[in-house]
């Protein structure tokens, strides 16, 4: 333990050298909070190794001057201790070694504040889910259908099976780090930007007109009707909901037919019209990474059922989620019991890819289900011309 007089001149030195290489820029509470929050004062021991060169320099100081360190521990531990960091940081590019010597420079000047986890895996994989999403990005801006470019840049910024993106790898920073670093932040560039201009689906043209229906937005006077089937045990036998009164409907109705935030189309919820009259509702909700498939649904209520109603509903779905989200898969699941929606989804083109049993518990029992599916390629080439 130093005294109060060590401590002083050590945390001056560090200051210095930290103004040195971010220059002088100002931190307001929000900045101070966050940096709180996610990195922690660096300890007098610390202090010592910083100024004397053997530990990376702070990634912040408080307004109050306060250095904020992130965790090192674990790089210290797996590299055998401090003497040995150097080495082993660096042994992550055997064969780039000029990358590596640049890499070590940021990590050990504290310039490394994007990451959740500050170690030179993270790092490696960083710089290569960047490489990857400018890449598709690129694609994307050539050819918005290019279906390996959207697995691509899903992959990259959301991750997938035994992959981080960079939503794992990435801190949101400050404004702060925007003055010091001279533009918008990595996650301001590859999360926010990117899904927006890729991730966030436009909303389709409504009403859809069909040959015998029309497919609208749910509406507060739908209620009574749709509270007439919602009480009809054959009608929610294979839903995953139960029976519904009146008052229970129209809750839920009420809630789906206010204004919506722009993203929310993404649960893309219409109901069926025939002849002015609500027949069933059509659902489509797109989702995976990226929002490349998506999964529809469909009921029909027992007087209109028996007529293709629902099938030209879903048809129009289809045609929807393919050529107007431009998503790759869609996917219905559904109780293995109910046949007829089974049948439904192969007059449809889906094929079924998975019989699961007993999978899961719905209405008092061990449940087995079916999961169809189509690929948009599937989907143009069966309506080629037509």
């Amino acid at each position: 333990m130093f005294d109060r007089v060590g401590d002083d001149a050590l945390t001056q030195t560090v200051r210095g050298r930290f103004r040195d290489v971010n220059g002088e820029h100002p931190m307001s509470e929000a900045d101070d909070a966050y940096v709180r929050e996610h990195f922690t004062p660096a300890t007098s021991q610390q202090l010592v190794e910083i100024a004397a060169g053997r530990l990376p320099l702070p990634g912040y100081l408080l307004r109050d001057g306060t250095p904020m360190v992130a965790d090192v521990a674990e790089c210290l531990a797996a590299a055998g201790g401090i003497d040995r960091l150097r080495d082993w940081f660096l042994a992550f590019w055997p064969t780039e070694p000029e990358t590596g010597a640049e890499e070590w420079a940021a990590f050990f000047s504290g310039q490394y504040v994007c990451l959740r986890r500050l170690d030179p895996l993270a790092i490696r994989t960083r710089a290569r889910m960047l490489d990857q999403a400018q890449a598709a990005a690129v694609a994307l801006r050539a050819d918005p259908r290019d279906q390996a470019a959207q697995g691509s840049l899903a992959e990259a910024i959301d991750g997938g099976l035994g992959v981080e993106g960079l939503d794992q790898l990435l801190l949101p920073m400050t404004g702060y780090d925007r003055l010091r670093f001279g533009g918008p932040t990595v996650h301001d560039v590859w999360l926010v930007a990117a899904r927006t201009e890729f991730h966030r689906p436009q909303p389709p043209r409504l009403p859809i007109h069909t040959e015998r229906l029309t497919l609208r937005r749910t509406l507060p006077e739908d209620a009574v009707v749709r509270a007439a089937a919602m009480a009809d045990p054959d009608f929610v036998r294979y839903l995953l909901t139960p029976e519904l009164n009146l008052a229970e409907t129209s809750f839920l109705i009420h809630r789906r037919s206010q204004d919506e935030p722009p993203d929310r189309h993404r649960n893309l919820e219409l109901v069926m019209l025939h002849e002015g009259d609500v027949v069933g509702d059509v659902v489509l909700f797109l989702q995976g990474a990226g929002l490349t498939s998506a999964e529809i649904g469909w009921t029909i209520h027992p007087a209109a059922a028996g007529r293709g109603l629902a099938t030209e509903a879903a048809t129009a779905m289809l045609t929807l989620a393919f050529e107007h989200y431009g998503v790759r898969r869609v996917v219905a699941n559904l109780d293995a019991a109910n046949l007829r929606s089974a049948a439904m989804a192969e007059r449809l083109g889906m094929r079924r890819e998975t019989h699961r049993v007993a999978d899961f518990w719905s209405k008092g029992q061990w449940t087995s289900s079916y999961e169809y599916a189509i690929l948009r390629e599937e989907w143009l080439a069966r309506h080629a011309g037509g």
